[in-house]
């Protein structure tokens, strides 16, 4: 686990961002941050935010486990919703802005990857892209190494099964699109998508949207 950690810490360092937080499988938002599984935050800084009440009341906490897909957020945006008290927080700590990718498997199953920046300049869409890449790269490998196993060994997920309509779908909840979104794109109704990514974790053997992205991630080369 130490040698995913700093392969995740060079990662996020190379998209500009300054720190991370990663957790999954967590049963209540305050643990997101309580009891990360990866993180560069000292144990001082955690306790500090632990003891400060943020774990109650941080609204980016909220946010990772309410919404589907990648989000960039800043200090300024934080201010201008409302929550001044937050935005000055993130400011005395130096931090301007940052990106989240929600990893929740559903009801029971919270999770998500934060992204620190100190400048907001970095804070654009195509760094959200590689964000999300970094996220699911280190959730998949995550899920290797619990299993005891190894990337080389590890048996081949069964893409081929998947429909022709199913792989699109895929490929747009490895962009980080939301389910209504997805059927935005592709012109069908939310339900039928909802019910294509249920066969689709079914099929893969995975247990929420971000694992099934994740195996697409490392199976499929990138489309131009």
């Amino acid at each position: 686990m130490a040698e995913l950690g700093d392969a995740m810490e060079a990662a996020v360092q190379d998209l500009g961002f300054v720190s991370f937080n990663i957790t999954i499988d967590k049963r209540h938002a305050v643990e997101l941050m309580e009891e990360p599984l990866l993180t560069t935050w000292s144990r001082e800084d955690l306790l500090a935010y632990s003891g400060d009440g943020w774990a109650e009341r941080d609204p980016l906490l909220q946010s990772a486990v309410e919404q589907e897909a990648p989000f960039l957020w800043s200090a300024d945006g934080w201010r201008n919703s409302g929550h001044c008290e937050y935005s000055q927080y993130l400011a005395l700590n130096g931090i301007a802005g940052g990106a989240t990718v929600p990893l929740g498997g559903g009801p029971g199953k919270l999770g998500a990857m934060t992204f620190l920046a100190v400048s907001d300049n970095i804070l654009a869409a195509e760094t959200l892209h590689a964000a999300n890449v970094v996220a699911l790269f280190g959730l998949a490998r995550v899920q290797v190494l619990r299993e005891g196993i190894t990337l080389q060994s590890r048996t081949p997920v069964p893409l081929k099964s998947l429909s022709r309509r199913q792989m699109d779908i895929l490929h747009w909840v490895a962009e980080g699109k939301t389910n209504r979104e997805i059927a935005v794109i592709m012109g069908r109704t939310l339900s039928t998508i909802n019910y294509h990514l249920e066969q689709i974790k079914q099929k893969l053997g995975a247990t929420n949207r971000a694992s099934a992205a994740a195996l697409y991630k490392g199976q499929v080369a990138p489309r131009d």
